[in-house]
């Protein structure tokens, strides 16, 4: 049998006329103007960038005398301008510039694909335009994600403002709808949006307490109340939305002091056998994993009441996990080969980190863990910087970058949080960096490695990886 060949990616020629939109897409431009067809068909904000000029630089006396022909020199090109980095100068212009930056590239930058099903755009946009909170969410979270990728301080400072003042109109919102007695809230589905929506922002904004825990907890209390969604999409889009940060939430679950915070109920959706594969713009194909990664709540107690139930749970759980299948993206509506294959690297990838987050509960299985760390670094490793898969890579790249030992290895997992900050600007992939290098410092001198869940516990750390 001869050795396996590496997979060659073959990407779309991109223009260099191509207008600013579909390349911060990463989409082939026809180059037409004013609007190419892409920006037409998707109804976006055609833009080009403007073209460079040659200015006019006085000629100082000495020159005159040496050339005497030469009226003007070429001066330095001037740097072409980010277009979401110039800002109107009022109020609803502002408005409009953030919620054109949101669905042009905010929404982009965190999906891992393109795809119909996102309730980033599906649902919220809509709900933007009759829930102030909702667009205060939208607002609150494009600026801030704006603010660090502007290079003007003075902005940065002042999206930064911006943000902070719609996140007050949320909570204010929040206040207002959500009974102090603990009853159904008004307006459920757009306050559970909302909730979840700060919950990203406090990854983005890198905050390290527990205040996205007890954001969580609240949307858990409210989807029990709201039951079973049926044949609702608004409904089941949340849940989806839901899952995904249940997910990160259940990794704290050990890690957390305020156990009051994880409530183990399943409020996330079963994967009904023919249903049909639907990818979602942060979980891509893993939903279903992702509820059993929540599952693992349930016997990460370090000193369980019932053992013998924690030992049936886990057993089941790893079962689950292993023999967890997901159908083929391949030939999916709007996805590519080469998605669709990151798609699937993706998902084995939190298969593999799922198992290692499982194993570190049981003292029986430590040593399952440095293989599956391998092999999912592997997989890690087949999704190349900049793909939009790249962007829900942060779990399994820290459950299993933390379990490396070795200089190389840790090297290159560096290297690719350093590319996934910069692509989403997220400061809890910073955070990741500052525990992952704790981790390791030791090791790199020769001593015991430290374990992740020690440093966040003395630093008091808790921040989610979505």
């Amino acid at each position: 049998m001869g050795e396996p060949r590496s997979r060659q990616r073959r990407f779309a020629p991109r223009s260099r006329q191509g207008c600013l939109t579909c390349r911060a897409r990463r989409k082939r431009c026809d180059g037409q103007r004013p609007d190419c067809q892409n920006c037409t068909r998707l109804n976006l904000s055609c833009e080009y960038q403007a073209p460079r000029r040659i200015t006019a630089d006085a000629a100082s006396p000495q020159d005159s005398e040496s050339s005497p022909d030469s009226t003007l020199t070429a001066g330095p090109l001037l740097p072409s301008l980010d277009p979401w980095d110039t800002l109107p100068g009022d109020e609803i212009g502002e408005k409009k510039h953030l919620l054109r930056y949101y669905v042009d590239a905010f929404v982009p930058s965190v999906s891992v694909a393109t795809t119909t099903s996102s309730f980033y755009t599906g649902l919220y946009i809509p709900w933007a335009f009759e829930c102030d909170g909702m667009l205060d969410a939208i607002l609150a979270l494009s600026s801030a994600q704006l603010a660090r990728r502007s290079a003007s301080t003075d902005r940065a400072q002042h999206l930064r403002a911006v943000s902070a003042r719609h996140q007050r109109k949320c909570h204010a919102f929040l206040a207002d709808r959500v009974p102090e007695t603990g009853g159904p809230p008004r307006d459920a589905y757009q306050v559970i949006g909302i909730i979840l929506l700060l919950v990203g922002l406090e990854a983005l904004n890198g905050d390290k307490s527990t205040r996205w825990l007890s954001q969580m907890k609240c949307v858990r209390g409210i989807l029990q109340m709201l039951g079973d969604p049926g044949k609702s999409w608004e409904l089941h889009s949340l849940r989806r939305h839901f899952t995904y940060h249940n997910a990160m939430a259940s990794l704290m679950a050990r890690v957390s002091k305020n156990e009051a915070l994880f409530v183990y109920d399943d409020l996330t959706l079963a994967c009904e056998p023919n249903t049909p594969l639907v990818v979602d713009p942060l979980m891509g194909i893993t939903y279903y994993l992702c509820s059993l990664i929540s599952r693992i709540q349930y016997v990460s107690s370090t000193n369980p009441a019932f053992p013998q139930i924690s030992s049936a749970a886990f057993a089941v759980i790893e079962r689950d996990i292993r023999q967890w299948t997901y159908g083929s993206p391949i030939g999916l509506a709007g996805l590519d080969l080469p998605q669709a294959l990151d798609l699937i690297a993706l998902a084995e990838a939190y298969r593999l980190a799922a198992l290692i987050q499982l194993y570190r509960t049981s003292p029986a299985h430590k040593t399952l863990i440095p293989p599956c760390a391998s092999r999912a670094m592997e997989f890690i490793s087949r999704i190349p910087p900049g793909s939009p898969a790249e962007s829900s890579l942060l779990y399994p790249i820290f459950l299993a970058g933390a379990e490396l030992d070795n200089e190389p290895e840790i090297s290159k997992c560096f290297k690719r949080l350093a590319e996934i900050q910069q692509r989403n600007c997220y400061e809890n992939t910073s955070n990741v960096q500052k525990v992952l290098e704790e981790v390791w410092r030791p090791a790199l001198n020769g001593e015991q490695k430290r374990d992740w869940e020690d440093v966040l516990q003395e630093w008091g750390w808790s921040f989610t990886l979505g």
